[in-house]
């Protein structure tokens, strides 16, 4: 039983309420480890997207969180650094999280798409 469910307006579905929780991880991502200092190599960037994994898999109604940085884009913004390093930005961001409410299931994304040169967050897929 969900203890929150009361709060909420009783004309929220079980699939807006997945759609939801979905958009608060991404945000939270977004938000809490855009600005990071991390280094160009693979451990780094695993570790960290491995911390944005499991910390965001806490919160309620996640079923999976796929975290993965362009370590490749990162790398050529680094060799024009004078210490090794960069900041986490969205366009290194690829993020998909899997929430479940009730009966509705929600895909949500976060990614960089180049055409629009813009780190797009969106439902990939929801049902029912």
């Amino acid at each position: 039983m969900d203890e929150t469910k009361k709060y909420f307006d009783p004309k929220v579905t079980d699939r807006e309420r997945a759609i939801f929780e979905g958009g608060i991880a991404l945000g939270t991502i977004y938000h809490q480890f855009v600005g990071v200092p991390i280094a160009p190599d693979k451990h780094t960037v695993r570790v960290l997207e491995e911390a944005m994994e499991k910390t965001i898999k806490l919160q309620p109604f996640k079923t999976d969180v796929k975290v993965k940085i362009d370590i490749k884009r990162l790398q050529k913004k680094v060799k024009r650094r004078l210490y090794g390093y960069e900041t986490l930005k969205g366009e290194y961001l690829n993020v998909r999280v899997k929430t479940t409410y009730g009966k509705a299931k929600a895909i949500l994304r976060m990614r960089y798409i180049p055409k629009l040169n813009y780190t797009l967050m969106y439902i990939e897929k929801v049902s029912p």
